[in-house]
């Protein structure tokens, strides 16, 4: 359910596991916890539901807490994973660390350290969730350039290409993005239109206002000047500032 964070503990002690459930049920609304007491089991539940977090003893018979972070990584490149472990060393915390482990907690008693594995629990599943977010809006936003019938390019703060969808690649001669990437935006124009357009990107990136279209020539990679109008637009691109240009023709 929504603003629910589902957590896999898997111990192979049942009453710890029941102990843990408890207190992070109980005292934090919108915990649901499911218990496994085996490396094996506790994968079965990752492929049978749709969880936000493992938390995972180190000793356990059979696979131990590393060999089971592994597998998880196999499959779960990016699931928050936090080792909680009565096994204390800088050998174990490091091998964590090696595999991927998105945190490492020592098991103790007392009601503060629960209260601190449950924050750990919550900071790390809204981190990934914020995390998928931008990702899938970088997904829908690169779909949404991609199958523009217009050339855009994307040039960040500095003034460097950062994106180029496939009509602007055509368009300005090239054989695909990797031939742009870098290259600032004053590469793709005529010297005597460089300065206006320097002016009107430094106003773009400052004020965050859009820019009205204006006519350029645009110089293309192998030096053909093509006369175009251009309209500019500020917008975020993995998280950072850009400047859309947009091509028409």
């Amino acid at each position: 359910m929504p603003g629910t964070i589902s957590v896999l503990h898997v111990d192979d002690e049942p009453s710890f596991t029941d102990l843990v459930q408890e207190f992070l049920e109980r005292r934090n609304e919108g915990f649901a916890v499911e218990s496994s007491q085996s490396v094996d089991e506790g994968l079965d539940r990752l492929e049978q539901n749709g969880l936000d977090c493992v938390v995972s003893d180190y000793d356990m018979p059979g696979k131990n807490g590393i060999e089971f972070l592994k597998s998880v990584r196999s499959k779960w490149s990016e699931l928050p994973f936090i080792l909680y472990t009565g096994k204390g060393s800088e050998e174990v915390a490091s091998d964590a660390i090696s595999a991927g482990a998105t945190d490492y907690i020592q098991k103790e008693s007392g009601a503060d350290h629960y209260t601190l594995l449950s924050n750990r629990i919550r900071n790390a599943v809204e981190h990934y969730r914020a995390k998928t977010t931008a990702q899938r809006t970088d997904e829908r936003y690169h779909n949404l350039i991609d199958t523009a019938p217009i050339p855009i390019l994307l040039f960040d703060e500095d003034g460097k290409s950062v994106y180029a969808n496939e009509a602007a690649v055509t368009f300005l001669n090239a054989t695909s993005y990797a031939d742009l990437e870098n290259e600032p935006f004053t590469h793709f124009l005529h010297p005597d239109d460089q300065e206006t357009a320097t002016e009107r990107f430094q106003t773009l990136m400052s004020e965050e206002e859009h820019a009205p279209e204006i006519e350029y020539q645009v110089r293309t990679l192998d030096g053909e000047l093509k006369r175009a109008t251009v309209s500019t637009a500020y917008g975020y691109y993995r998280g950072e500032k850009v400047a859309q240009a947009m091509i028409h023709y």
